[in-house]
Formats: C-alpha cells, sequence, structure tokens
C-alpha cells in the first residue's frame, strides 16, 4: 500500500508540476466519474491523443478498450478500428461486487484510470492513455499486493466478412455507404493478418490492390487517361500494429462473441505475480511497396529506447496543458450543485469542453475526423441498431465518405476556441485531394478549378455509390447518363462544401497567422470552377456565357441536398461572395494585384443573393427559382452563417430575422440541425439559449457527449461541433474588424471564457448578471474594436 501512495504521489506531483492548481480547476469538475461498471461497449468512455482514439470499459469484471486510428482504411475506403484489447488481472481487484469501483476520465492528463478493490484482491489502479506525438497506447497496473495480468488482442476480422445486401440487409453495407452500397457483386470485409509470437502479437491489415476502390473508382468513372494524377491514399496501404507486456508471455489463444460477433483472441499473460504491470500497443500506418518495410518501421516505434515511459508521459501532460489553457467556456463556475441534472446550463458547459476534449484526439490524423462517430464508435448493436455477423464494430451509418454539409460542423468551432492545430486534417483532405478534383475537371470538361462533390470517397473523387455502378443494380448509372455528374438524386449538382472549406481555410489563416499558402491553389480552384463551368454549361445552351445582367447563371444546381433544379442558389452564391472577399483581403505577397485584378473581374460577375417576399416580409430565398424551402434544411441562411454575408453590424440583419421566422426548413436540435447557430447570429437571446440547453444536453447515454444516432451515427459529431459553434456565437461574434461580446447571452448566465477572434486576438473575461468584467484583450490594440451588447440591445 506504501509503493501504491508514494507511485500515486509522483504522479500527482509530475502534473501539479506542468499545470498550477488555480490556472485549471475549473477543469476538475468536468471530469467523469463511474462508481459502477458498464453492461457493453454502448457504455464506454473515451480517451485518446495524436491519432488514436479508445473506447473504454469495464464490464464483468474485465477492462476493454477498442482501439481506433485515423487513417486505418481499408480497400471500401471505410475507417476501421485496429481491434479490442481485454484485460484481466487476477485475484481481480475489478470483480462484480467488489468493494471498492471507480472509473475516470481525467482531462488534464488525457487518461483513464480505473480503481478497484475486491474480496481477496489488493486495492489497484489501472490507469489508459495514448501519446500525443506518436501512436502508442500504455496500459499501466499499479497494485498494493502482487498480481498476475492477462493482456488479450481480439479481433473479429480474422476472416473474411460478407456484407449482406439482401433482403432486408440493405443497410449492413452502410459501413461503405459512398462506395460500395448498392453494388451488384459481393461486398466484403477482408480478414487481417494476425501473426502471434511468444513475447508478442502483431496484426496488419494490407491493401488488397485489386480489390480496393482506387482502380475500381478509376474504372468506373473512366479516368484511366488521368490516373497518374490522381491522388491515391490506398494503393499499398498497410494499417496494424503489435502489443507487447513487460515479463509477459504467450498463454494461448481464445475465442467467442462479442455483441453477437464472433472473434478471436491471442492471449499474454504476465510470467509471475508483480505490483506493477505495463502493456503497450503500438500502431503504424504507412504506404509501402512491399511489406517488409512496414514491418521494420512498426518494430522500429516498439523498440525505440527514446522517450521514455516517463518522459512520454511529461510531453504528454506539456501538450494538454497548452491545450485546456488555451481557451474555454466554463458556465456557473460557482455552481453550488454537485449534481449537474440539477443546473442544465452548467451541463451545457462541461459538454461543451468534454465534446472539444472528443475533437482534440485526433490533432494529427491521417483522415478528418468523421462526423459519423469520429474515433470512438462502438458496436452498433448497443446503438441500437442491428448485431450479428457483418454488425462489427468496425460498422457506422454513412461510412466510407466524406460529406462536406457535415463535416463543416465538425471543424469550424475549432477557429473560435482556438485549435488551429486541430483544424489541420479537415483542410487537408481538400489539399491532398486537390489533383484528383482538378484532373477530373479537365478530362470531363476541359477546363480549369477543382470539384469536390458532397458525397466524396476517401480519394477526393465521387463515391461510388453516388456516381452510379456501371454493372446496374439499384444505385446503377445509365450508359447515357451525363459525363461527370453523380447519379444520386440528392448531391449530383451539389459542389458547395468547396466554397465553405475554401471559406475556413481563409478564415484559419485570418484567425491564427498560419501560413495559407499551402491551400492557395484548392481555393483558387474552388472559385474558379463555379466561374468556367457554369460560364460553360449556359454558352452551351444558348449561345452566352453569362445572363442579361453580364452575371452568372448557376443551374443546374442544388441548395443544399435537398433542393434540386435550383438556379443561383443561396448557399453557393453567398459562399463565392465570401470566398472571392477573402482573396482580395489577402496581402500582396499572397495574391499578386494581377491575380487580385481577376479575382474583383469574377466577383462583379456573381450574382447577388435572392430575395423573396413571404406574407409580406423580405426573406432571403434558397435560390433565384425558389421563394422559400420547404425540406429540413436551411439553405437560405447559409449567408447567415457560415458566410457572414449578413450579420450584426451589417446591413439586412432583420431580413435575415425574417428568414428564420419563415423558414419552413427544420428548427430542431439533432445532429446537423443549426437553428441554435442561426439564432445566436440573430441576436434572439432567449431561442439561442433554449437551442443550446437542448443540443449541449447529456446524450441519455452513460458518457454524456455519446449524441446520436439522430440522422447519423454514435457518436454524432456534427450534432457536438453545432453544439459549440452556437454556444461560442452566443458569446463572441467577429465581423469585420468588430468584435461583439455577449450578442446573445443570457444575462443570468454566469460564465468564464477565452476564445479567439481574426487578427490573432485573444479575448478572456467573465459574465456576471450580464456585465463582463476582468476583459482581457491581447493585444491590446484590438481592445478598441470590441463591442458589449446589452441583452435586447
Amino acid at each position: 500500500m506504501m509503493k501504491l501512495a508514494m507511485i500515486t504521489a509522483l504522479l500527482t506531483v509530475c502534473w501539479i508540476e506542468a499545470t498550477p492548481a488555480d490556472e485549471l480547476a475549473w477543469l476538475d469538475r468536468y471530469n467523469v466519474v463511474w462508481t459502477g461498471q458498464s453492461k457493453n461497449s454502448g457504455e464506454s468512455m473515451p480517451v485518446g491523443g495524436g491519432t488514436v482514439g479508445l473506447n473504454v470499459w469495464v464490464e464483468n469484471g474485465e477492462v476493454f478498450f477498442y482501439v481506433a486510428q485515423s487513417g486505418c482504411l481499408d480497400e471500401n475506403g471505410a475507417l476501421l478500428k485496429h481491434g479490442r484489447v481485454r484485460i484481466s488481472l487476477k485475484p481481480n481487484p475489478f470483480a462484480p461486487g467488489g468493494t471498492e469501483f471507480r472509473q475516470e476520465l481525467k482531462l488534464r492528463e488525457s487518461c483513464i484510470e480505473i480503481t478497484g478493490q475486491a474480496d481477496g484482491a489488493p486495492k489497484t489502479t489501472l490507469r489508459i492513455w495514448a501519446e500525443v506525438h506518436r501512436p502508442v497506447i500504455h496500459v499501466d497496473v499499479e497494485a498494493a499486493q502482487p498480481i498476475s495480468a492477462c493482456a488479450t488482442f481480439e479481433t473479429w476480422r480474422y476472416q473474411d466478412i460478407f456484407l449482406d445486401q439482401g433482403l432486408g440487409k440493405e443497410q449492413q453495407a452502410g459501413m461503405a455507404m459512398a462506395t460500395r452500397d448498392g453494388f451488384v457483386g459481393k461486398v466484403w470485409l477482408y480478414r487481417d493478418t494476425i501473426e502471434g509470437g511468444q513475447a508478442a502479437v502483431t496484426w496488419f491489415h494490407r491493401m488488397r490492390n485489386d480489390k480496393g476502390i482506387f482502380e475500381h473508382t478509376v474504372r468506373q468513372q473512366e479516368l484511366e487517361a488521368v490516373r497518374d494524377q490522381l491522388y491515391d491514399p490506398l494503393t499499398d496501404l498497410t494499417f496494424g500494429g503489435t502489443l507487447r507486456g513487460e515479463d509477459f508471455q504467450a498463454d494461448g489463444n481464445t475465442k467467442g462473441l462479442y455483441a453477437e460477433t464472433p472473434f478471436e483472441g491471442w492471449r499474454y499473460k504476465s510470467k509471475a505475480p508483480a505490483v506493477r504491470h505495463r502493456v503497450d500497443v503500438y500502431c503504424h500506418i504507412e504506404q509501402t511497396k512491399t511489406l517488409q518495410p512496414w514491418k521494420k518501421h512498426l518494430l522500429d516505434l516498439a523498440d525505440a529506447q527514446s522517450p521514455t515511459r516517463a518522459d512520454a508521459w511529461k510531453k504528454n501532460l506539456a501538450w494538454w496543458n497548452e491545450f485546456w489553457k488555451r481557451s474555454h467556456i466554463v458556465i456557473h463556475p460557482s455552481s453550488a450543485s454537485a449534481d449537474p441534472q440539477a443546473d442544465k446550463v452548467w451541463q451545457a458547459g462541461r459538454n461543451y469542453n468534454l465534446f472539444r476534449y472528443q475533437l482534440a484526439c485526433n490533432v494529427s490524423g491521417r483522415q478528418p475526423t468523421l462526423f459519423n462517430g469520429g474515433l470512438f464508435t462502438f458496436d452498433p448493436m448497443y446503438v441500437p441498431f442491428a448485431g450479428g455477423p457483418g454488425w462489427t464494430p468496425d460498422w457506422r451509418r454513412w461510412g466510407a465518405g466524406v460529406w462536406g454539409q457535415n463535416q463543416r460542423l465538425v471543424y469550424w468551432p475549432m477557429l473560435v476556441a482556438g485549435d488551429f492545430d486541430v483544424i489541420v486534417p479537415g483542410l487537408e483532405f481538400y489539399r491532398r485531394g486537390l489533383p484528383s478534383a482538378t484532373a477530373r475537371v479537365n478530362h470531363y470538361w476541359g477546363h480549369e478549378g477543382c470539384c469536390f462533390v458532397e458525397m466524396a470517397s476517401v480519394l477526393g473523387l465521387p463515391g461510388g455509390a453516388a456516381w452510379g455502378f456501371t454493372e446496374g443494380g439499384r444505385r446503377g448509372r445509365p450508359k447515357d447518363y451525363e459525363r461527370g455528374v453523380q447519379v444520386n438524386g440528392a448531391t449530383h449538382y451539389l459542389y458547395q462544401a468547396q466554397l465553405e472549406f475554401a471559406y475556413m481555410a481563409l478564415k484559419y489563416h485570418r484567425y491564427s497567422g498560419r501560413d495559407i499558402e499551402p491551400y492557395l491553389p484548392f481555393i483558387d480552384a474552388s472559385v474558379t470552377f463555379y466561374d468556367q463551368h457554369y460560364r460553360m454549361r449556359k454558352e452551351k445552351r444558348d449561345g452566352k456565357e453569362l445572363d442579361e445582367n453580364d452575371r452568372l447563371l448557376i443551374w443546374p444546381s442544388k441548395a443544399s441536398e435537398q433542393y434540386g433544379e435550383a438556379a443561383n442558389p443561396a448557399d453557393a452564391t453567398a459562399g463565392l461572395h465570401a470566398v472571392l472577399t477573402g482573396l482580395l483581403e489577402l496581402p500582396d505577397n499572397l495574391v499578386p494585384p494581377q491575380k487580385k485584378a481577376a479575382y474583383r473581374k469574377l466577383l462583379s460577375r456573381i450574382p447577388s443573393i435572392s430575395i423573396a417576399t413571404m406574407n409580406g416580409e423580405k426573406v432571403i430565398a434558397p435560390a433565384a427559382n425558389k421563394a422559400m424551402a420547404d425540406g429540413k434544411e436551411i439553405p437560405e441562411l447559409y449567408p447567415l452563417f457560415p458566410y457572414d454575408r449578413y450579420g450584426l453590424g451589417r446591413d439586412g440583419l432583420d431580413v435575415a430575422r425574417q428568414t428564420w421566422k419563415h423558414t419552413r426548413g427544420s428548427k430542431g436540435h439533432r445532429s446537423w440541425e443549426q437553428g441554435g447557430i442561426f439564432c445566436a447570429r440573430l441576436g434572439l437571446v432567449d431561442q439561442a439559449a433554449d437551442y443550446a440547453i437542448k443540443k449541449l444536453a447529456d446524450s441519455g447515454r452513460r458518457f454524456p457527449t455519446y449524441w446520436g444516432p439522430g440522422y447519423d451515427w454514435t457518436p454524432d459529431h456534427n450534432w457536438g461541433g453545432s453544439g459549440m459553434i452556437g454556444l461560442q456565437e452566443m458569446l463572441l461574434q467577429a465581423h469585420g474588424d468588430r468584435i461583439w461580446l455577449l450578442p446573445a447571452w443570457p444575462k443570468d448566465w454566469h460564465a468564464d471564457f477565452k476564445l479567439y477572434a481574426p487578427n490573432k486576438t485573444v479575448v478572456e473575461g467573465k459574465v456576471t448578471n450580464g456585465e463582463v468584467v476582468d476583459l482581457k484583450v491581447t493585444p491590446q490594440s484590438r481592445r478598441k474594436d470590441v463591442v458589449i451588447v446589452k441583452e435586447g440591445g
């Protein structure tokens, strides 16, 4: 017991040195603590860092965690997990009915600590954490008396798994929805290779190039002529890892069922009882011509002597210390309530910060954080959705795609939070995929620009299911269908996402001051496409490139997914105005005067945002040929958010408010629904507050921010992202050089905050009874630009 106390004290000293207790004291109250074990993986807790996310839970006295890593892509382009790890101790301090149990997500340290004691078993603490700077997972066991430990690597991909699309099974291939759903041939989740040794088990998934979507997409979309220009993150890809324990040895194999999914396991046990045990999981992803270099690099990672475990822990503490110090929103920081359920407003603040943590776990991933679960999905039968063969822990709805209208809500909150490193994987998808998006434009239409579609695969090209399969079937592609265009009616002329991420890149630079040059070719290509493509289309129709007012006619097009045959849709029109204006605001060393002159000329050709009349009041129309939207989405308010064409201090705010009043779009709070963001932007205090409470309320699951499935999947990341944006916009908005504080903040919501604004500006302070106190603006020269809005003002 003395030894355990000394170890705990040393670790406590480490984090106190890294983070002064009085600076992050608010954070400790947001730790999630469970005093009872979980029923299944649906009651798991997230932890991670760098590129790795884990779902951790204790069930029937055993510790489990799923291992996910950004970039573990299979032949279908779907994100897979590495597998599952099971930790068993003997005598078992976590035995059901024990005298003590506690599982805690410690946000300061980004670790989960599980403490238990049972009759006949000593008090034991098990810590699970992932390194930020390397894809390495550590399990540290500290016991008051010697115990034995066993670690088992479990996989359901020990055999090929057929994804049935027969009657009643249409959604089983949903894990590859963008690329394979509806394919008339067989769709498979291919097996991994597992190599069990005496001291470690190694597993890997080596891409079967002839089965992968890259080759299929090239043939399907008739891109053979530009094949060498295409972005290819899949060919020769291998992902996998190795599990080993300190003084552990092989202890045979296991097999069984979990969540109605069969698995096999490779078990390793400690050679002798001890008070301390160490288990490590090393993960590696790489594209190599042969398997051997990948194996060598994995082994190099596992055998590296530096950093030591202690040094890696200190580096983690330093990174998370900086992360938590950079920004926060803490609501009702002095709430006397010990029960968060008694204070829904406090709960919204806690969940804002919990979800920000989940997003940060993919700070350096090879792929964007996916809206439909990120790195933290679990068995679909516990969503609940379905179970049995084919419904593996890899499954997620709307899989194998990068859906722009959903992904955007994952990434917008990172600007105001100052998480400029976390936003990069989202922007990098467009930079890396640009060669494909430009090659297809030139190949199909013979002009310049890029075309990223709404239902894209990880290749940056249209997903096969949206393109339509030439083999036929329910997602078949007619032989005479328009070249270059997807068959899928929801997305076939929808290209708005590229404008939104281009605008996000511009704001990323404006907020952070970081280098935007790597993204300028993408930003330029995103607007060039609209100009050249729609001039080409109109000239083919009637011989004239522009309309009677010398403006572009953006048709055929869509206003969001739901409104087809839209002319000059509000989302695309506002996006073009925003992106071109942003390009013109860049200094001449980034955009030379000659290029700016071309952008000004293009801007003069962009149609105005259309205005209609509803019940005698002016409203923004979703498109020039549509007076009011009548579906769930509300594209007519995209000029308000994200494109900043309307807002505080700008003309037309009354028109935007009337648009919200009359819209027939969904005003709910699930998934990607954005009512809270719109109401905050409009200064509608009561409505914005109601949305924030509903959007950021506990999920109804054991972990508070595992929202969903809503329209998508669990944990629903565009649910959390849109909730974060709404709360930020209630507290701070920035338009031009102006910074507006409390534009939609209720007077009785007390808060501490530290947020970011353009021009590398940091704004921090406290809100008490509708007044801002202890306001600090960095740099001080920006203090003159701050406007504090009184409620109702």
